[in-house]
Formats: structure tokens, C-alpha cells, sequence
């Protein structure tokens, strides 16, 4: 018999109403093919940036060519993707994360989950882009790379600050071999994070061989007594 399993969708919707970063490309939708008209089916054509809502990037979107290279977002390993998680809150944070910010909580563990994620946020407002949002500072990265995490998320439109000419971030959690998501949204989440709470995260990136990012339908998994 399967187990039962609690399914917590940490995804953000995408619409056209859905805000993105200042200067991408919004979600837009064509009907290319009606029902009325067809009497068969509706199709569908649409455009947007892969950043746009809950995402994943590959280290080409920071370095290298697009078009002559082996890091694209379908080129990554899944394993990063899917496993065991730890959601720690640090709710309201409009500012660099960094690690005295989850010492308390992360201290006295053991051992870590291999997958880190990050609520800023209580509520997400998805039609505006907040140019206040929290990050992860380099040594945030740095501690939680020496304890083994590969992959972490936040609930942002990025891991660096909107100004941010250089993406440190970005280029740090590379150097360690770490993967991240953002734009996570947690306000559907129930689970009392007073402290923080394990669960099992399935957030596969699409297999877009030539781009530098994916959407994914990120969920958290808990399973049922």
C-alpha cells in the first residue's frame, strides 16, 4: 500500500496578472485554435521569461554562452530537486539573510536536510513586484554548503537584492556546487514554524535544453498519521 502523503504547494500562480523582475518578459497568452471554431479543442501558444513565478536557474543564466554550452537548466541533475527539506522562517525579512539570522535554529541539528528554504513572507502579493525583498548573504551560502546543503529556496524574486550589478550570490552558491529556487510562496503552509520542519520537496525543473532557467511546481510533502 502507498503511504499517504499531505501535498503543500509552495508554488506561485502565473497569469497575466503575474508581477516579474523590472525589464523581463511578463506571462502573455494567445488562443491560437477555439473550440467554438474548431468544435475539437482549445489551443494555446504562450510567452514569458522561465523566471517568471516559482522557478529554477542553471549556472548559465551568470556565465557562459547560451548558445555553446553544457549548463543549461536541462542539463542539471534532478537530485538537487527532490528529497528531504528543512522550511525555516525568518519571517518578516527584508534584508540580507545571513546566518546569525538561523543560527538558533540551525545550531543545535546534527545534521541538516540537504535542501534549505526560506519563508520571508507571510502573504505574497503575486500582481507586484516588491523591490524590498530578502536575500542570502555569501555566508549564509558558505555555512550552509560546509554542512552539506546542495540546493536552497526562498520565497523572493532572487537570492541577490534588485540592485545587485555583480549577483555574488548567484556566483557563490555556483562556486560551492549548490542549485536554488525562488520565488516560493509559503502562505498556504500550516505547519507551525516556530521551529523548523522537515518535509519532502519534489520542485523538478522542466527539461528546456537551451534556456537558462524553468519553471517548476514546487510542493512540499508531509505524510498523513
Amino acid at each position: 500500500m502507498m503511504p499517504a502523503f499531505e501535498i503543500i504547494d509552495i508554488s506561485q500562480p502565473v497569469s497575466r496578472a503575474t508581477a516579474c523582475f523590472p525589464g523581463d518578459v511578463p506571462f502573455s497568452r494567445e488562443l491560437t485554435l477555439s473550440h467554438a471554431d474548431s468544435g475539437v479543442i482549445n489551443l494555446c501558444s504562450f510567452t514569458m521569461s522561465p523566471h517568471v513565478g516559482t522557478h529554477a536557474d542553471a549556472p548559465v543564466h551568470v556565465r557562459g554562452d547560451l548558445n555553446q554550452t553544457g549548463e543549461t537548466i536541462g542539463q542539471l541533475p534532478l537530485l538537487p530537486f527532490i528529497g528531504p527539506a528543512l522550511v525555516v522562517d525568518v519571517s518578516p525579512c527584508t534584508e540580507a539573510i545571513t546566518w546569525s539570522h538561523v543560527a538558533s535554529q540551525l545550531d543545535s541539528r546534527q545534521k541538516l536536510p540537504p535542501r534549505i528554504l526560506f519563508r520571508t513572507a507571510r502573504q505574497i502579493r503575486y500582481d507586484v513586484f516588491e523591490n524590498a525583498y530578502a536575500w542570502f548573504s555569501t555566508d549564509l551560502v558558505t555555512a550552509l554548503a560546509a554542512r552539506g546543503v546542495i540546493l536552497v529556496g526562498l520565497d523572493t524574486p532572487s537570492v541577490d537584492p534588485v540592485d545587485s550589478k555583480t549577483l555574488e550570490t548567484h556566483h557563490a552558491l555556483l562556486s560551492h556546487g549548490m542549485s536554488w529556487l525562488e520565488n516560493l510562496d509559503f502562505s498556504s503552509l500550516t505547519v507551525d514554524l516556530e521551529k523548523p520542519a522537515e518535509f519532502f520537496l519534489v520542485a523538478l525543473p522542466l527539461k528546456m535544453m537551451e534556456l537558462e532557467a524553468s519553471p517548476v511546481r514546487a510542493v512540499l510533502l508531509k505524510p498523513q498519521a
